[in-house]
């Protein structure tokens, strides 16, 4: 049974937000962006398909977002807030409002990487290096990330000192597992 007051039922998203929920920022290789790689904040919440009635309390309390399957499993489904302007109008308000526990300092880092990214702090190489290592913070200090912060770091150093907007072409690491390369919601060529 869902709690029936709405203040209970804010500290309920909050809870299982804590528990099953995951605030991130891939860092994907694209080519013709300024510096060869793009910042890609996303919110979610997995759950089994049986339990798609909590997914659809997020998708209703926040207003925004919406309800996919989990690519390779039909049985999960996730919650997914991928709309930069949703999660600096919606999505983080929210969370400011009601308090994290377990996963507040990831939320702080996703939050400052938001409104960054709104202010355009990404423009600069500077800005943008500063947003990398801000990334690389969250979620036990990228640990399941593709590339190491040196690679992506080195990129953006050489496409900044040539000048050049084209990213130089690098392999994941050897190795590591589509599980240690993080969620993929999609096919596997939408991102790291």
């Amino acid at each position: 049974m869902l709690p029936g007051r709405r203040k209970e039922l804010m500290y309920y998203l909050v809870g299982f937000t804590d528990a099953e929920g995951c605030f991130s920022v891939s860092l994907k290789k694209q080519e013709g962006t300024r510096f060869g790689w793009v910042l890609d904040p996303v919110f979610h919440v997995t759950q089994h398909k049986s339990n798609r009635i909590v997914l659809e309390i997020f998708r209703r309390t926040l207003m925004c977002g919406r309800i996919i399957e989990k690519h390779g499993q039909p049985d999960t489904l996730v919650y997914i807030v991928d709309n930069r302007r949703q999660l600096a109008e919606k999505v983080i308000p929210f969370f400011r409002r009601h308090r994290l526990i377990l996963k507040h300092r990831d939320f702080e880092r996703f939050a400052e990487i938001v409104e960054a990214l709104e202010e355009k702090k990404h423009a600069t190489a500077e800005g943008f290096r500063e947003l990398v290592q801000k990334a690389f913070e969250m979620n036990s200090a990228g640990k399941q990330r593709r590339y190491t912060l040196e690679e992506i770091l080195g990129d953006i150093a050489s496409v900044t000192s040539s000048g050049s907007s084209e990213a130089i072409r690098r392999t994941p690491r050897e190795g590591v597992s589509n599980a240690e390369k993080g969620r993929r919601y999609g096919p596997p060529e939408m991102g790291a």
